[in-house]
């Protein structure tokens, strides 16, 4: 159940790209490098590496922390980037 092969369409298949050659994302925390195993049945962060890359790239997460109203005020209170971050990671 969910083993089906796919024949790779579109980009991808006249890409051609092995298993051994990353692709390289430009995330809000540095590039990453992203190399495919096609024999795993699943990833333990599934396609987070490209919606990181979308959020950098459009602009939508720094937005999203400059708009918000959250403030903490004690001494040892964590930034709120970190806060929406997390929340953002969990849902």
């Amino acid at each position: 159940m969910g083993e089906h092969k796919r024949r790779p369409m579109g980009a991808l298949a006249k890409l051609k790209v092995g298993a051994t050659q990353p692709q390289v994302v430009d995330t809000l925390g540095g590039r990453m490098h992203v190399r495919w195993d096609d024999g795993a049945a699943a990833t333990p962060h599934g396609q987070l590496v490209y919606f990181a890359e979308f959020l950098a790239t459009t602009g939508v997460f720094e937005r999203w922390v400059s708009s918000c109203p959250l403030e903490y005020r004690s001494g040892n209170a964590p930034d709120k980037r970190d806060v929406l971050g997390t929340l953002m990671l969990g849902l």
